[in-house]
């Protein structure tokens, strides 16, 4: 026969279940966000090639402009 669960197995069962959900939810999440972060890394490289190409005086004045002079 079935015996009764105590208290902190029950408690156990209990946490697992909460955190395989959180877990879905965490990774249904990150499949929705993944094409933005995918596309966010592609602006940043073309910025890196732009900026390689920057003359020096092209080079200051993003320096000026990101330090908000």
């Amino acid at each position: 026969m079935h015996e009764p669960r105590s208290h902190k197995v029950r408690k156990i069962l209990q946490l697992e279940g909460r955190a395989a959900a959180w877990r879905a939810r965490y990774e249904g999440t990150l499949a929705r966000i993944a094409p933005a972060r995918h596309r966010s890394e592609q602006f940043r490289q073309q910025a890196v090639a732009v900026k390689v190409t920057l003359t020096p005086r092209e080079l200051a004045q993003l320096r000026r402009a990101r330090s908000g002079v």
